[in-house]
């Protein structure tokens, strides 16, 4: 037996064990945040919730990000359209209320797991709406999601920007996951979004760093190890889980990204799909561990970065 064989049966009673464990009655709303493109947010997002549907979740991810790359990395065609008047109905419709969430959402894309895709123009325009409305745009991505009782974890893709939509999206959340890929560009604005998370957090109750994870974690050159350095400094400095999975670089990863699969579908067997099934058990069991409330609202978010 090869060790791969071995981790993978390892993998599957873990599975099987945790099944069975207390899902909570209403959702854990996990955003996936980075400040900068390219940071490994979307590849996080739709590989991750493929290995929690896998655990026996029902996972909901919210494409939120205006470059929709859930449709390409979960294999859709694109958001819905609707009959009479032609227009997408994507998550910008629903944050719009101009279209029910149930009625965005793909079902079973791969078992357990359902996808409310995006639209460039649609979430551009949900975006400039709620900022006009002031405090009432700041809360609805929380209406829309709060004590949804059809999934037990629901993942938001965000913009790689300071935007509202990101904003939005930390005022909604339960938790927050990072994205780290020790490269030059994503570790010097790993301080810029976790100064972002820290601010909306304060204000609003809510936002709490479930971990950062490192992606793309790999090879013998110096700069990747100064950067794998620099990252544990700033999670020790800003007081957030540095998580103890992380995912290798992988070449059947960006295969699977080209054939519009989580890479757990397409090779169970790689590197990279391994990696995910063991972080999505650190983070379930982690969730599960923590006390679960509802994200604090009193306060409004603070204004969103145009």
């Amino acid at each position: 037996m090869t060790w791969i064989n071995a981790i993978c049966i390892e993998e599957e009673l873990h599975i099987c064990k945790n099944a069975s464990m207390h899902i909570r009655p209403t959702p854990e709303v996990i955003t996936v945040a980075h400040t900068k493109g390219g940071a490994g947010k979307s590849t996080l997002t739709s590989n991750l919730a493929f290995a929690l549907a896998q655990r026996g979740r029902r996972v909901l991810v919210v494409d939120l990000d205006k470059q929709c790359g859930q449709t390409m990395l979960l294999g859709l065609s694109g958001p819905r359209i609707d009959r009479l008047s032609r227009q997408p109905v994507d998550s910008g419709a629903v944050l719009r209320g101009v279209a029910r969430l149930h009625e965005g959402v793909w079902r079973d894309v791969h078992p357990n797991l359902d996808v409310l895709p995006a639209h460039e123009h649609s979430l551009a325009q949900a975006s400039d709406e709620l900022v006009a409305e002031g405090v009432a745009g700041q809360v609805r991505l929380y209406e829309v999601l709060y004590d949804q009782r059809d999934w037990d974890v629901v993942l938001l893709d965000t913009p790689g920007t300071q935007s509202p939509l990101l904003t939005f999206a930390l005022t909604a959340s339960t938790g927050v996951l990072v994205p780290a890929i020790p490269e030059a560009g994503p570790v010097a604005e790993l301080r810029t979004v976790l100064d972002h998370i820290r601010f909306v957090g304060e204000v609003t109750e809510s936002a709490e760093v479930v971990g950062v994870v490192r992606m793309r974690v790999g090879g013998n050159a110096n700069y990747r190890a100064v950067a794998e350095r620099r990252i544990r400094e700033l999670c020790t400095e800003y007081d957030v889980p540095l998580l103890r999975n992380k995912v290798p670089e992988d070449a059947k990863l960006g295969e699977a990204q080209l054939a519009g699969l989580p890479v757990g579908a397409y090779f169970p067997m790689s590197r990279s799909a391994i990696a995910f099934r063991y972080l999505a058990e650190e983070i379930d069991l982690a969730l599960l561990a923590r006390p679960h409330g509802e994200p604090g609202v009193a306060a409004p978010a603070p204004s969103p970065v145009r």
